[in-house]
């Protein structure tokens, strides 16, 4: 980790570097390449990034296509955006709306919450890209003008990877009203889920009359396009995946190439392949054909409230709290008439499926009684713990499992948090993964 003193010392020695070309008269002669090379790139590799790759591969990518253009910089940590930079020569114009526009543009398009934008004269202007708006008064967070590096380096750090693994910079947002503040789905997860299943049913029995959809094949393909749906955006809280649904939402509504079901079966061919889940096994709810309004609003809808005050954090979602929703979720039967589906409740389906929730508490002390003991022991290789619930439900003791080994590996590991490179596939990975695929397995009936 990066002394935050070496770090304001190697600025302060960047900018005696900038006032001598000022001084030399070269200020000109720089191009956007030679003002990357000799500013930018040395600017954030003091702020503590990994610019050259050469302990954390992909740490800052380079020329990332995304949508219609191109984006200078990605900066990630464990492969997950955290950022977007658009860089500048020295002679360009940094308050020229286009360069900002450009820079919310490609962050909005992956789902990403900051833009930056730096030419290094002109210091940097943070936006924050949750809302494409043509006000940029909205999105601008905050400028920094390179005179004030120094005296503002508190502000400056927000930028440095230690500020994205803490979180400073959202919550600097937030305070100042500049970042939706997320929170957990909650009590409104329920209401949400049956509306979304409502209107899915009506939407696939209208639009795939000649595929004779059984009520049986209905529900099943409904309930099971929802799960997914649910299971991905978990995968984005966690950050376990980057932000894949809102992406391709974006992506697809501004090149509008084939229908946004298609480039939703595309994700999750994507996590089939990579997780071999049989939640995303090839299935009749692939063929079926879906509007783009329904699937648009329960992706927006699974990440944020109508008027965005709200933008929804699965992963501060209790295992029991998600349980006891799809508890009461599941009580509602499908029931499909010749012109439309409707839902009604029926609380035996409940005891009938054996669907039954264990409260957080209960599987925090059962997982910390046995695996957690099992862990104190020195002889044991942690590597070749076998994690199995034969009947996992919604995955709350595994969920647990995964914690608490999670938690060993990062007090054991001070290189825990680093991306590991597969030198067989050439693939990135984070101890994380490598404790999903190797330690933790269940079984159910879906």
């Amino acid at each position: 980790m990066v002394n935050k003193e070496n770090a304001k010392q190697q600025i302060k020695e960047l900018l005696e570097k900038y006032a001598k070309v000022v001084e030399e008269k070269r200020f000109g002669k720089y191009t956007e390449a030679d003002t990357k090379a000799e500013f930018i790139e040395p600017l954030f590799e003091a702020l503590g990034w990994d610019v050259r790759n050469k302990t954390h591969p992909d740490e800052v990518t380079r020329e990332e296509t995304i949508s219609k253009g191109r984006v200078d910089y990605s900066f990630r940590i464990n492969g997950i955006p955290k950022f977007f930079l658009e860089a500048k020569a020295l002679k360009a114009n940094l308050d020229d709306p286009e360069f900002a526009e450009q820079a919310i543009n490609y962050a909005w398009h992956k789902g990403c919450t900051w833009a930056v934008l730096t030419d290094f004269d002109q210091g940097v202007k943070i936006f924050n890209a949750e809302w494409k708006t043509i006000d940029l008064f909205q999105s601008h967070l905050k400028t920094i003008p390179r005179q004030e590096f120094l005296d503002r380096f508190e502000e400056l750090w927000l930028l440095s990877k230690e500020s994205f693994e803490q979180g400073l910079l959202d919550k600097e947002a937030e305070k100042w009203g500049k970042k939706s503040k997320k929170s957990s789905v909650g009590e409104q997860l329920l209401n949400d889920l049956t509306i979304w299943r409502a209107k899915l049913s009506k939407d696939i029995l209208a639009r795939n009359k000649d595929k004779r959809l059984t009520e049986a094949e209905l529900d099943e393909a409904v309930q099971r396009i929802i799960d997914r749906l649910i299971f991905i955006r978990n995968c984005e809280d966690r950050k376990l995946e980057e932000e894949t649904l809102l992406s391709v939402l974006r992506i697809w509504e501004s090149k509008h190439r084939g229908t946004l079901a298609e480039r939703i079966v595309d994700v999750f061919r994507h996590f089939w392949d990579d997780y071999n889940s049989e939640l995303f096994k090839p299935h009749l709810c692939d063929q079926l054909d879906v509007s783009n309004e329904v699937l648009e609003e329960i992706i927006n809808g699974l990440d944020h409230t109508k008027d965005r005050t709200i933008k929804y954090d699965f992963s501060a979602l209790d295992a029991d709290v998600l349980g006891n929703v799809y508890e009461q979720y599941l009580g509602h039967i499908l029931k499909k008439t010749a012109k439309r589906a409707t839902l009604a409740k029926k609380h035996a389906r409940r005891k009938e499926q054996g669907i039954y929730y264990t409260p957080t508490y209960i599987v925090d002390y059962i997982v910390r009684n046995t695996l957690g003991e099992l862990l104190k022991d020195k002889t044991v290789d942690v590597e070749k713990i076998r994690v199995l619930d034969s009947a996992c439900g919604s995955g709350s003791f595994l969920i647990k499992a995964f914690d608490v080994l999670n938690e060993y590996h990062s007090k054991k590991d001070k290189d825990y948090n680093q991306t590991r490179l597969d030198v067989e596939t050439g693939t990135t990975f984070t101890k994380k993964v490598e404790i999903l695929k190797n330690n933790i397995f269940g079984v159910d009936l879906r």
